[in-house]
């Protein structure tokens, strides 16, 4: 009897066990999605944020602009940015309250009363300049560099520093030594006038009796002096005058000389060597000194007609004296 119970109790738990796993998978099976050809995709947005790092320092792009051909690229520092001041340097210039021509005549004059030809510029020495140099700098022929200077082998080993040259490029029109400026606006109406004021006084000549102003008696000259005046031109006129020294003898340093008129007008030579048989030339008026020309920076004539020139040297002894024509008064 009891092996027919246990019997019978192992067969029902199997048929539980198999109704069981029957039903499971029945349930299963009826909540399954049915079969299909097609995906569902689901798109989730993701918002993605950067946080900036406080240590991190500021973004810098380099922007290198190549200018185009034919853009004409200014020098810094003519624009000035607003509310900076502007500084400018003082240019030695014609008085032009002294030109009896209208403001724009006046401002020509200023602007060209030093200029040198076309295509002709100034050079200041430095230390190791040589004329060869000098000209293999700018690609100008150093020969003619050596003949608008005046200057020889001898001569051009005694330049100094400082000194100032003329460098004639392809087409300057210069050919020899500059000894004159170039006649300026306010030359030319001067010599127009001169003309006029000449002609005038000629014609009252003729029927006044001059009376002459009293001569000043020269000043002795040094024994063996060899540097004379040679010259002294544009008397009374800013614009032209200036006197012309000339070496007879050996190279000389003019540092001390003097150039002093009897109307009590001096000038004091700097370090300059005049070499020998050279020439240097005196303006009274603003310029800058080169070479061969030096200027006295006044804005009023330093001569005066019947003045007596003399040249001193650096000792006080006279090596040269001139006397200016005096003039005609008429009654």
């Amino acid at each position: 009897m009891r092996r027919r119970s246990l019997v019978a109790f192992v067969i029902l738990n199997i048929l539980i066990t198999a109704a069981v796993i029957f039903a499971v998978n029945q349930f299963l099976n009826s909540n399954a999605p049915p079969p299909s050809t097609s995906q569902l995709v689901i798109t989730v947005p993701i918002l993605v944020t950067a946080t900036i790092d406080p240590n991190a320092g500021p973004a810098i792009k380099i922007v290198t602009a190549t200018p185009q051909p034919g853009t004409v690229i200014l020098p810094t520092g003519i624009l000035s940015t607003p509310g900076t001041a502007v500084s400018a340097e003082a240019i030695g210039t014609i008085d032009a309250n002294a030109l009896a021509v209208n403001p724009a005549d006046a401002q020509s004059v200023q602007t060209s009363s030093t200029a040198l030809p076309e295509n002709c510029i100034l050079h200041t020495l430095v230390s190791g300049d040589t004329p060869f140099a000098i000209a293999e700098q700018y690609g100008a022929d150093p020969f003619r560099l050596m003949e608008v200077n005046g200057l020889n082998d001898d001569t051009a080993s005694l330049l100094q520093i400082d000194d100032v040259l003329i460098v004639p490029l392809e087409g300057c029109p210069l050919t020899g030594p500059v000894t004159t400026p170039v006649p300026t606006l306010e030359e030319t109406i001067e010599s127009e006038a001169t003309t006029e004021a000449t002609a005038e006084a000629t014609a009252e000549l003729a029927t006044a009796t001059p009376t002459l102003r009293p001569t000043l008696t020269l000043p002795p000259t040094a024994t063996n002096a060899m540097v004379e005046i040679a010259e002294v031109v544009g008397v009374g006129q800013i614009a032209s005058e200036g006197i012309t020294i000339r070496n007879n003898g050996n190279n000389v340093n003019l540092k001390g000389w003097t150039i002093e008129t009897s109307g009590g007008n001096v000038y004091t030579f700097t370090e300059r060597i005049l070499f020998s048989n050279g020439l240097v030339t005196v303006y009274s008026r603003v310029g800058q000194d080169t070479a061969i020309a030096l200027f006295w920076n006044r804005t009023q004539p330093g001569f005066q007609p019947g003045d007596v020139v003399t040249l001193k040297d650096n000792t006080g002894k006279v090596q040269g004296s001139f006397r200016l024509p005096a003039p005609v008064t008429l009654p």
